[in-house]
């Protein structure tokens, strides 16, 4: 079940499909794919270069370094051996599963059910929690409630807005032999894990006797041994006190082998949603970045993905001096660079644009193997190139299939601001659950024929 449609022997380039890498991340044995986007055709064609001299140097200034030129060249290299390997006339991502048009409306079912579900996750993810207080759930649980009980007079109201229950996923081999009945609704909680070795459903219903009108009910596959913490990453407080109530309920890691972030980077060509607020620039994104004390929850010679932007101040504040990774104590080691195609192979931005590139990178970090050790940056970075279509906005290609062969066999994974769960990981967000609602899930279509597996990558630099 493998999203690779091509990598190269030295698997420094790779060519993914996104929706496969999602979908196959589930741990699901069943016929399930995630509902997608058209994939683009055509390369886009930058309409709003800045006009001002000042904004057009800035932007261009970037252009101009060293590491653009680098990736440039890395990028075509890497996008002419993949032309060369993949069958004549492909297409570079395998055929998606689409929403359709919402009847009688302009909007399309995909902008419909967003807006519907983002606006639940950010009721469900309330907490006024404050950093330095004791955890509170009575507290954390009247703040959810009160997000959508507006005339909640109790905490006992407010606590019940919404219940939760949770069973074997429908049309997995535990659902149909019986073996597990679905629980009885209990109060929801903004954490969850699934301890069980195949997937669950997970289904979020408005209390009855505190809802007005039709009732609401919103169903989430979880994966396997996938726990998510629905909290705002604005309020790491938040989390930790979440995350001890689980780690003491069950046997689970409280250091994590893998760390991937994808930071909400102040962008002004690209539209930010009310996810994150974005107020102070790179100030903010210090600050918030810098809060969530990483590297309390690093294991020894643990990896750490930071993807970023192509703004040098991002750059510069993961790896600059007194950076994120200086203070994480973590070294850079690898850059994987995401150039996103078209379906035909080609750039989705001029690579000469001085306004968008069509790449994002990541950054990857080796931690210290103990804690006398300083970690500096590798005397030589490894780059590797991952061709993929984009797809639906915010969502990257799933590195689980490409970052398992550089972790320990029974390595732990925590993915900070997260969309989507993995089988295995740890999810935490204020959208951590937001693709695992049913909405974007439907039937598998009889398999076409996948690709065969590529040969194992070779392992990340220690």
């Amino acid at each position: 079940m493998t999203a690779i449609i091509y990598q190269n022997p030295a698997c420094d380039v790779t060519l993914i499909d996104i929706p496969k890498s999602i979908a196959g991340a589930q741990g699901r044995s069943d016929d399930i794919e995630i509902i997608s986007c058209p994939p683009l055709e055509e390369p886009y064609e930058i309409r709003n270069e800045p006009k001002k001299p000042k904004a057009r140097e800035k932007h261009a200034a970037y252009s101009e370094t060293q590491v653009h030129t680098e990736y440039k060249a890395a990028i075509e290299l890497a996008m002419s051996s993949i032309r060369c390997n993949l069958h004549p006339g492909g297409s570079w991502c395998l055929p998606r599963k689409l929403m359709t048009q919402a009847p009688n409306c302009g909007k399309t079912e995909k902008e419909v059910a967003e807006k519907d579900i983002e606006a639940r996750l950010r009721e469900w993810s309330t907490s006024k929690g404050d950093d330095d207080d004791a955890f509170n759930f009575e507290k954390m649980m009247a703040s959810l409630g009160a997000a959508s009980e507006a005339n909640a007079t109790s905490i006992e109201t407010a606590t019940h807005a919404w219940l939760v229950s949770y069973g074997p996923a429908v049309g997995s081999t535990t659902e149909a032999h019986g073996d597990e009945s679905v629980s009885s609704k209990d109060p929801w909680m903004s954490y969850f894990y699934n301890s069980q070795n195949r997937a669950a459903d997970l289904t979020v219903s408005a209390n009855p006797s505190h809802s007005e009108g039709a009732p609401h009910e919103y169903s989430f596959k979880i994966p396997p041994r996938a726990s998510f913490f629905l909290s705002d990453s604005t309020e790491p407080g938040s989390f930790r006190a979440s995350f001890r109530e689980l780690t003491e309920e069950y046997v689970l890691p409280r250091h994590f082998d893998f760390v991937l972030l994808d930071p909400p980077w102040p962008s002004g060509s690209a539209k930010r949603k009310v996810a994150y607020e974005q107020i102070g620039g790179m100030p903010y994104m210090r600050k918030l970045l810098s809060k969530l004390d990483l590297d309390n929850y690093l294991e020894h010679n643990a990896i750490v993905g930071v993807w970023i932007t192509n703004k040098q101040a991002a750059r510069d504040l993961v790896l600059g001096p007194g950076g994120l990774f200086e203070n994480w104590n973590v070294g850079l080691i690898e850059e994987w660079i995401w150039v996103k195609t078209t379906s035909k192979g080609e750039p989705m931005f001029s690579m000469d644009s001085i306004w968008r590139k069509p790449y994002e990178t990541l950054l990857l970090g080796r931690a210290a193997p103990n804690s006398w050790t300083t970690m500096a940056s590798a005397p030589e970075i490894k780059r590797r190139v991952i061709a993929a279509v984009p797809d639906i906005h915010s969502r990257k290609p799933c590195l689980k299939e490409l970052i398992e062969p550089h972790l320990p066999p029974d390595y732990s994974a925590l993915e900070i601001f997260a969309r989507y769960l993995v089988a295995g990981w740890t999810s935490w967000g204020n959208e951590a659950i937001k693709f695992n609602w049913d909405k974007y899930w439907t039937t598998k279509r009889e398999d076409d024929g996948a690709p065969p597996p590529p040969s194992p990558p070779h392992e990340l630099q220690s």
